[in-house]
């Protein structure tokens, strides 16, 4: 019987017990123009402030906001100086979620 109540313990410890999860980060904010923009293969060239010239992917599910609301990724242009959300995947290449125009005064 002993066994039995030892044995059910250890497996309810196992189940039951609190594992650590981390939460990875999700990407990284961008600002920067828009140097290009190729929307059959969904591909931009950005050149982020400060720093170098990047090629990104835009995911399918790009949510890309202007002067009011959601709009579609197709409505980009070069030359617009926006804010991208990079996602950096632990497979595959890094590709932009979210896209934002800035004002330009």
């Amino acid at each position: 019987m002993f066994i039995k109540i030892a044995l059910f313990s250890a497996i309810a410890g196992l189940c039951f017990s609190s594992t650590a999860s981390a939460i990875r980060p999700m990407g990284t904010t961008m600002t920067g123009v828009v140097q290009s923009v190729d929307h059959s293969t969904r591909w931009i060239t950005f050149s982020q402030d400060g720093g170098p010239v990047r090629q990104f992917v835009y995911s399918e599910w790009v949510k890309f906001w202007h002067d009011e609301k959601e709009a579609l990724p197709a409505h980009l242009k070069p030359g617009m100086r926006v804010q991208i959300k990079l996602h950096n995947p632990l497979i595959g290449p890094d590709f932009v979620r979210q896209i934002v125009l800035i004002a330009q005064p």
